[in-house]
């Protein structure tokens, strides 16, 4: 709660509230919490002790519509399940122009992968997407005992601060993504090997760009991909 810092104006989107041990204090200090909950019984239990300012939706968070359950410029808080981690983060992302920030519990080895910087062995596509929109950091590291029951791994808190702006110019967010997808296509290789087949012209843009082709995407910044992926375009379509 620290962390967070909720203030008396706040309102909150919530995925997966389970028994609302973060819900009912967060609503004690905020506006209003919109609660995102899949279990039935879950959303239930929490529904029946809930006060005025929390509203519990039973909803699949990776299917329902997140932006129109609370206005612009709210926050997002959430315990995220370790199995829909990823499609959940790639969720959240693409609120940035929604979101003040989002907090989110993650198993510790996916929380590190999101903030780490590049040239790091972590660093990989979510690490450059948040990167792009996003201040991100681990304020809070958790061991397997913090947690009733325990779980296998140790888990950390990320805190994502949304950005007005993009730190680099992405004109097709798409054909920005998919660059990302080939250059992590298979890590050991280098950006050349993973890009030449897709890209006809990458000699002569990483010539003009002054990037060397045996550099592995993981040492790439941000601010290098996106004016790689001005550069080249969409590319070829893989068959």
């Amino acid at each position: 709660m620290r962390v967070v810092a909720p203030g008396p104006a706040d309102v909150f989107l919530e995925i997966g509230p389970g028994e609302g041990a973060l819900s009912l204090p967060l609503a004690a200090r905020c506006a209003r919490i919109v609660a995102v909950e899949i279990d039935a019984a879950l959303a239930a239990r929490v529904r029946a002790s809930a006060p005025a300012n929390l509203v519990i939706v039973e909803a699949d968070a990776l299917a329902v519509d997140l932006r129109g359950l609370v206005a612009p410029g709210s926050r997002l808080v959430g315990n995220l399940p370790y199995y829909a981690s990823s499609p959940l983060l790639r969720r959240i992302l693409e609120l940035h122009d929604h979101l003040r920030d989002a907090h989110v519990m993650l198993q510790e080895e996916v929380a590190r992968r999101v903030a780490s910087p590049p040239g790091t062995r972590e660093c990989g596509i979510l690490s450059v997407l948040y990167a792009l929109w996003a201040r991100v950091d681990l304020p809070l590291r958790f061991p397997p005992g913090a947690f009733r029951p325990p779980p296998r791994v140790a888990s950390a808190l990320l805190r994502a601060r949304f950005l007005d702006r993009p730190r680099a110019e992405v004109p097709d967010a798409r054909a920005f993504e998919r660059l990302l997808e080939r250059a992590f296509g298979r890590r050991r290789r280098t950006l050349e090997n993973n890009l030449r087949d897709s890209y006809p012209n990458l000699k002569e843009n990483l010539r003009l760009l002054n990037l060397e082709g045996s550099r592995r995407a993981e040492t790439l910044s941000v601010v290098e991909f996106a004016a790689l992926s001005r550069a080249l375009g969409s590319g070829t379509t893989r068959t």
